[in-house]
């Protein structure tokens, strides 16, 4: 029931219309809710609904927008809570039986909502449902990078990239919800711990211990330089990432993170900046210097290289950004922004990797992955030279990790050396 003697001398008009609809919505579903009833729950005039969100389309984009934003910070907590202390296999069960869990209950708590929003999707204006789509991106890319965390910490690797294990397992969670909620479910499931536990089954038994995975890869140096000149033809953004892929060896999930004031010059050379892992509680970010040089090749100085004509474009475009302050949804602090210039998800890196890199494969036929950007890296740092605990502290990686670099570097210069002897 919604409360019609609320205090709403607190609280903005905007933000009080869709706190009221939300529950509106919630309690009868959005079909049998009009304007008019939620104009006077939160004791506004109709007419001042509709200049803040237009119609009723518009107000339940709006409160479709707030139920995202507050799962994010929910999921970002729970993430938080669950990560620091993820260390095995049976952990990560566990924090996937936590997030399904309590996605469940978030559904279940407005039935009503969810009901309608399945019922009358198909009257939705294009605008609205795209809107639905990226807030549900954005909530699939948090939820990936918490798995990739958890991943990370517990010496795990998974066969899909995190940005699809986390499509997937929120498409799961969001189907059984649905069907809960329009039908006979234990028809199908005999109650929601069975479904809950054969889904974490079935995420669980796909991961391997990292010492089991794939072995190191690593790019040919002709190779390299030619995805270098792909990602260059496609614009200033393409060719920095790609430059920071091969330059510093950072990965994807750290790309999303990445700010405008990440990039820093030391002595005369190029620092990047890592943001802290939450996977990590003693990893509080790293300084990563960016080779001027990849494999032979000079990319250009520390205040002339592909990253730094990149930020000098990003820059230009920020002061445009702050003037919009009304709509400004944008991440102004983000180093790489995607089309709707929020910043870039996993899912996009990946398309951009898949952009360049379309034309090469593996010895063996099967694509080249954006991880091998990072092995090509760490061998090439082995090779010339530096020490195992410096290479250690700049690439996060341990050094029992390491070992399986190491012996990748071992047999290229066996190669190499039998080569030399036959010419």
């Amino acid at each position: 029931m919604v409360h019609a003697l609320m205090s709403v001398s607190r609280i903005p008009t905007r933000q009080r219309i869709v706190n009221t609809a939300l529950e509106l919505f919630a309690s009868k579903g959005i079909t049998e809710t009009t304007t008019r009833q939620i104009a006077d729950f939160a004791q506004v005039n109709e007419v001042t609904l509709f200049r803040h969100f237009g119609n009723k389309h518009g107000l339940l984009l709006a409160v479709l927008q707030e139920c995202l934003q507050k799962y994010l910070v929910l999921a970002k907590v729970g993430e938080s809570l669950m990560v620091s202390d993820i260390s095995s296999q049976s952990d990560l069960r566990r924090f996937l039986k936590y997030y399904i869990q309590s996605s469940l209950r978030a559904l279940e708590s407005v039935p009503e909502l969810v009901r309608s929003l399945v019922g009358e999707a198909g009257q939705y204006p294009l605008e609205s449902r795209q809107a639905l789509a990226q807030g549900i991106n954005q909530v699939n890319q948090t939820i990936a990078t918490a798995i990739n965390d958890v991943l990370v910490n517990s010496r795990l690797q998974y066969s899909l990239p995190p940005i699809k294990l986390a499509n997937l397992l929120n498409t799961c969670i969001l189907g059984y919800a649905v069907i809960t909620l329009t039908s006979d479910v234990q028809a199908i499931w005999r109650d929601r711990d069975e479904f809950v536990s054969t889904l974490v089954d079935m995420f669980v038994q796909e991961v391997i211990p990292t010492a089991q995975a794939r072995p190191i890869i690593d790019i040919p140096e002709e190779i390299v330089r030619e995805i270098l000149m792909q990602a260059k033809k496609c614009g200033a953004k393409d060719y920095a990432i790609a430059y920071l892929l091969f330059g510093g060896g950072i990965t994807a999930i750290n790309l999303t993170r990445l700010r405008l004031k990440d990039y820093q010059i030391q002595a005369n050379h190029g620092i990047l900046l890592t943001q802290k892992s939450h996977a990590d509680a003693t990893d509080n970010g790293r300084s990563v210097p960016l080779n001027q040089k990849i494999l032979g090749h000079r990319y250009g100085s520390a205040t002339n290289n592909p990253l730094s004509a990149y930020l000098k474009l990003r820059r230009n475009d920020l002061k445009k950004e702050l003037k919009d302050l009304k709509n400004n949804n944008n991440d102004t602090e983000a180093m790489f922004l995607s089309c709707d210039r929020k910043s870039l998800s996993l899912e996009e890196i990946e398309q951009l990797w898949s952009r360049w890199t379309q034309p090469y494969r593996n010895l063996d036929g099967s694509a080249l992955t954006i991880d091998q950007a990072r092995h090509t890296w760490c061998i090439e740092m082995l090779a010339r030279g530096i020490d195992v605990d410096s290479f250690c502290i700049i690439s996060g990686i341990n050094a029992k990790e390491l070992q399986a670099y190491q012996i990748r570097l071992n047999q290229k210069l066996a190669i190499d050396k039998a080569i030399a002897l036959d010419s």
